[in-house]
């Protein structure tokens, strides 16, 4: 199969026309130029060994190497052969908590900032699965279906915030259940759910969620964010002024990290816990060879053409024209001598 690599460079080709209709003019110019100051045989004794027609033969060769030059920026190109690739993977959800508790600044800048730089740091490391991102605090939405589009998958888990959701508190049982919905039934077996959670739970049903899910061939690894003991939640209010989650009474409310609820979580869904420290490369690492430990599944095969390029067969011979062009006086030297005094 032939093709062009850059079909763009193609425009260049309208260039050869005005180039040879500029030296036209310019010719035109300097013959009359030269009428004017003397006759032609006059001229042949002011300027001897002065050959007319060498110009001529100089821009032919550079007319001629440019198109060639234009063809080599191309780049044609045949395909030598053609590969399928089976690409090989599982269904994975990362499930982000954006309650107001992840606000929390226990760990620096934020349980919010260190959740999502941690996400998706995961997100590079399970390259070559299908990835998607849910978002919840009392209810979860789906914000990134399963996906080979990692740059958006990272986009969307970048701009995670409490805001995006209005309906606060954290039910991690309706981010197992709505997790579950999302894969596809030929996915059983070759799915994890990773929740990434400071473990606040209101609802006391995660567990049960949990083992539900497990049953029916979801693995489900929890990552905790945060430290246990009351911590405040500051917000950015309307006016600039910066402030902190309040309680109904009006007093400061406080969050603090539940690390074992995600761990009876992690054991029910038949997965992993994990403690999201400073070092996040390792733990997605750890992560990742868990992951791997799941029997894949095999996407769609895609195929491929290597593709062999033949720009030098056109840029040898550019090359060789200027270089002649180069090597090309513009005097009969002979005659010169012949004149010379």
């Amino acid at each position: 199969m032939f093709r062009v690599e850059h079909p763009e460079y193609f425009w260049l080709l309208l260039l050869v026309p005005i180039v040879v209709g500029l030296f036209f003019w310019y010719w035109r110019q300097r013959r009359a130029a030269l009428d004017r100051f003397a006759d032609r045989e006059l001229l042949s004794y002011l300027a001897p060994g002065v050959n007319r027609r060498m110009p001529w033969t100089k821009f032919g060769l550079v007319a001629l190497s440019l198109p060639l030059l234009v063809v080599a920026l191309a780049n044609p190109q045949w395909s030598a052969q053609r590969e399928e690739i089976q690409r090989r993977g599982i269904d994975l959800i990362v499930a982000l908590d954006i309650s107001n508790s992840m606000r929390a600044e226990d760990v620096q800048p934020s349980r919010m900032d260190r959740a999502r730089f941690f996400t998706n740091t995961l997100v590079d490391e399970l390259a070559g699965n299908n990835i998607g991102v849910e978002l919840f605090t009392c209810t979860a939405v789906m914000a990134a279906p399963l996906t080979t589009d990692y740059a958006f998958v990272k986009n969307v888990v970048s701009t995670a915030a409490p805001y995006q959701i209005s309906a606060q508190g954290t039910n991690l049982a309706e981010a197992i259940t709505t997790a579950e919905a999302a894969f596809d039934a030929e996915s059983a077996n070759h799915r994890a759910l990773i929740i990434v959670s400071d473990g606040e739970d209101h609802s006391g049903e995660a567990a049960a969620a949990a083992a539900r899910a497990n049953a029916e061939g979801l693995l489900v690894y929890t990552v905790g964010v945060g430290k246990p003991g009351g911590s405040l939640m500051p917000v950015q209010l309307n006016n600039g002024r910066s402030d902190y989650i309040r309680e109904a009474g009006g007093g400061p409310a406080t969050t603090s990290a539940d690390f074992a609820t995600l761990e009876t979580i992690a054991t029910s869904g038949g997965g992993a816990y994990f403690t999201l420290s400073g070092d996040a490369e390792n733990l997605a690492q750890a992560l990742r060879a868990q992951v791997d430990r799941i029997e894949k599944q095999e996407f769609e095969t895609q195929e491929f053409s290597s593709y062999d390029s033949y720009f030098y067969w056109f840029l040898a011979p550019a090359v060789l024209l200027l270089l002649v062009e180069l090597s090309i006086g513009r005097k009969d030297r002979k005659m010169a001598e012949r004149y010379e005094v």
